[in-house]
């Protein structure tokens, strides 16, 4: 019973911690192509976060709830717990630095990690699937966005009538990116709550209840953190473009609605913060600010092997206790 409440407590942790790294991340994004404000871009990731899962089903909520480790077993909630505890304080610690980072990686590999050091059995191919496609996803979103960007600064047209026909791209493609981000990434929060309620043992579920709790909670996280993400992605990346912009956000709702319809969970906060790059490096690359870059790759370079290492740690310990 302890171990139902304790992960119950933690999916709605990981959820608020979702709104506050990707929530603010991908609204950040859509201020920068005139789209939407910030508060109306958490406002439509809510929506989708707790919408889509319902209405696409759980595929990528399955491959994190028992396709990467089988927490079947005595003991599986426990060790399951603590893969969730330890994404939490890896992204956590990043985010109150402003460093958006990937939160399905970190859970991917937290998972991992606790079923190698638990000793649990562990589907390698899956697991190396899952590992080598959120690496390869953001670069995926990167080169089409830079192939993109000069495309569609053409289709804009001259500067007089590129700004309204901009923002409407922009709507389309934000709420794109905002079922992306609901069919793939939130279905992490997804797979947390059906652990925590025995559900997804066989097949996960998607609940009405559980999906408006998802919402509620991603988007008051979203709303703690905007501030300080924000102004790293509108201006600290690189000089703001709207045709830039808008060529991230289809680079990176490419990359991780392709993850979703074959059940790998990616992360639309690294795909999207490299499909940024990628479309500003193509237009302005004088404009990109190198230094933050810099430490963004640091922060998505060190998620993984921490995340990893401290579940093997953790499952180890979890073991032997």
């Amino acid at each position: 019973m302890l171990e139902h409440v304790a992960l119950f407590c933690a999916a709605l942790a990981m959820c608020a911690v979702s709104g506050a790294n990707d929530g603010a991340t991908l609204a950040a994004t859509s201020s920068r192509s005139g789209a939407f404000s910030p508060l109306a871009g958490i406002g439509a990731l809510s929506l989708a976060a707790g919408a889509a899962p319902l209405l696409v089903g759980t595929k990528v909520a399955a491959t994190l709830a028992h396709g990467l480790v089988s927490f079947e077993s005595g003991g599986g909630r426990l060790a399951f717990l603590s893969a969730v505890a330890i994404a939490l304080c890896v992204v956590a610690a990043l985010a109150r630095r402003g460093l958006p980072t990937s939160l399905t990686m970190a859970l991917s590999g937290a998972i991992v990690g606790v079923g190698l050091g638990d000793d649990l059995p562990t589907r390698w191919s899956t697991a190396l699937g899952v590992l080598g496609a959120g690496i390869g996803a953001p670069f995926l979103a990167l080169l089409v966005a830079f192939a993109l960007a000069p495309v569609l600064r053409r289709a804009l047209g001259d500067r007089e009538h590129a700004a309204v026909r901009g923002r409407r791209l922009g709507v389309i493609a934000f709420l794109a990116q905002s079922l992306a981000y609901g069919a793939n990434d939130a279905e992490k929060l997804v797979a947390i709550l059906a652990v925590a309620t025995g559900a997804g043992t066989v097949q996960v579920h998607a609940t009405l209840a559980g999906q408006g709790l998802i919402a509620l909670c991603f988007g008051l996280g979203a709303l703690t953190s905007i501030r300080a993400i924000a102004p790293r992605l509108t201006t600290g990346m690189a000089r703001p473009s709207q045709d830039g912009t808008l060529s991230a956000l289809i680079g990176a709702t490419a990359a991780v609605l392709g993850g979703a319809v074959i059940g790998m969970p990616l992360s639309s906060t690294q795909a999207v913060t490299a499909a940024l790059l990628g479309g500003s490096a193509r237009l302005t690359p004088w404009g990109v600010r190198w230094q933050p870059v810099r430490q963004i790759f640091v922060a998505w370079v060190a998620t993984l092997p921490l995340a990893l290492g401290l579940g093997a740690l953790l499952g180890a310990a979890v073991r032997l206790a």
